[in-house]
């Protein structure tokens, strides 16, 4: 059951972090071609 709550937890902050990079790269992206 531990296991299972960690695995859980891992994954939904990888989810974020990797979401949080990909809107991170877009903006970036998109400043860089306003300029």
């Amino acid at each position: 059951m531990f296991n299972l709550l960690i695995n859980i937890m891992t994954s939904a902050i990888s989810g974020c972090l990797v979401a949080f990079f990909a809107h991170w790269l877009r903006t970036r992206s998109n400043k860089k071609g306003d300029k």
